[in-house]
């Protein structure tokens, strides 16, 4: 007879649990899009997506040796590696 209650009282248990499953994973990450919602400043950025207009390559590159310069380092460009070939036969 205690083991029926047990198991009646068990079922009943586990059966007032099953509810709440749902409802928790309707809502999963709702918090975590909240806070990133809350961080964007301007919500149609995206649509005006407008390219950078008037540095060319040579115009960036003068920019950035100037301002390493106006600091007191120098960039350092890099040279080629040597690339020798050996034609002689024999080792002499």
């Amino acid at each position: 007879m205690k083991t029926i209650l047990w198991t009646i009282a068990a079922t009943g248990l586990l059966c007032s649990c099953a509810n709440t499953s749902p409802n928790w994973e309707g809502s999963f990450g709702e918090a975590t899009r909240q806070l990133r919602a809350a961080q964007v400043i301007d919500l149609d950025a995206p649509s005006r997506n407008v390219a950078a207009r008037g540095v060319d390559g040579k115009a960036a590159a003068g920019a950035m040796k100037a301002y390493s310069e106006s600091y007191g380092y120098a960039v350092k460009e890099t040279k080629q590696p040597a690339i020798s070939i050996n034609t002689t036969v024999g080792g002499r």
